[in-house]
């Protein structure tokens, strides 16, 4: 191959592979070829990557299933979140082989390599490669919904929910570092707990019916930003804990229910509601300066992704078991 650093020998590959869309267990842990690189072209995938570790997310599950609203035609290889070692370029990479990087893409992540656009990748130096995989995705949308879509100022008063999830856990750490006052919710003690340690000021258990008389106690005048990957009937109580012109950020529906919301309250609180969702193609620059932000700021200990639950590559659908069960806490992470 022309133009071609640091060639591997290796000519297949470990992966997962959605052959038909399904459930996780449909999966078929496969040897394939590995990706090839391109040569040219704004986004050619110009950089092949070795996957030292990959991270879940709930929409993983959407996507196998065939029901995401950027599908992919099977046969593909799922996973979009990873971390890992350059071994390959093609011309135009802005990369070596040895850089370490991570990134966010549409898909491949579960296998041992992933052909990349170089664009996309963030140089993460010495960073552990499982808080790499953690943070292009909770992290990214956590930043993007407080700071692009809340305008977060210090001294706000911000709600998030499932604040022991990856979302959750990115949320709390960015609005602390902002200085905003947190009030945290979780079903289980364990979770929050785990949302106190994190920097919530504030927990409550948002599986008791009366939860958001709690929410109200803690701030009677409402609170400015509400940041709620739940859906459903939290996301029409939150609507009506908002502040005057506080926001309501949807960042995901993972109760499983679109919530109807109610136009009246907004009315009356010149509040609004904002969808929280990122495009890397639609807007590389910003996000890969927000990304490369987060690097930083986890290089420093700034930020520190909770990472309980790692798995073996292999075990991606016990993985995906625990992670809809609700049993887990902050990022699943995937290792090779």
């Amino acid at each position: 191959m022309d133009n071609v650093q640091g060639v591997i020998e290796l000519k297949t590959m470990q992966a997962w592979v959605v052959k038909e869309y399904g459930k996780p267990e449909d999966l078929v842990f496969d040897q394939i070829p590995v990706p090839p690189l391109e040569q040219s072209g704004p986004d050619a995938a110009d950089t092949l990557v070795k996957v030292e570790a990959a991270a879940l997310n709930f929409a993983d599950e959407i996507v196998i299933a065939g029901h995401y609203q950027d599908r992919i035609e099977p046969p593909f290889i799922p996973g979009n979140e990873l971390a890992g070692t350059v071994v390959e370029t093609s011309a135009g990479s802005r990369f070596k082989p040895g850089d370490r990087v991570a990134c966010q893409v549409r898909s491949g992540a579960f296998a041992e390599y992933c052909a990349v656009a170089s664009n996309r990748l963030m140089a993460i130096g010495d960073l552990d490669a499982a808080a790499a995989a953690a943070l292009p995705v909770s992290y990214t949308t956590a930043h993007v919904a407080l700071f692009q879509k809340g305008n977060l100022q210090a001294g706000q008063t911000v709600l998030i929910h499932a604040a022991s999830g990856g979302l959750g856990v990115a949320a709390t750490q960015l609005a602390r570092s902002a200085g905003a006052r947190i009030i945290a919710t979780a079903g289980t003690e364990e979770k929050r707990q785990i949302a106190l340690k994190n920097g919530a000021d504030h927990i409550v258990d948002y599986r008791q019916p009366d939860w958001y008389k709690e929410v109200k106690s803690l701030a009677p005048q409402g609170v400015d930003i509400v940041v709620d990957p739940v859906g459903g009937a939290t996301s029409e109580q939150s609507l009506r804990l908002l502040a005057w012109q506080g926001k309501l950020l949807i960042c995901g529906f993972a109760g499983g229910d679109v919530p109807a919301l109610k136009g009246n309250y907004m009315l009356v609180k010149s509040a609004s509601v904002h969808g929280v969702y990122w495009s890397f193609d639609r807007d590389p620059d910003e996000v890969g300066a927000i990304q490369q932000e987060l690097v930083e700021l986890c290089a420093q200990g700034k930020i520190r992704p909770l990472i309980r639950d790692i798995y073996p590559m292999d075990e991606v659908v016990a993985a995906m078991k625990a992670l809809r069960s609700r049993g887990t806490v902050g990022k699943v992470v995937l290792r090779w």
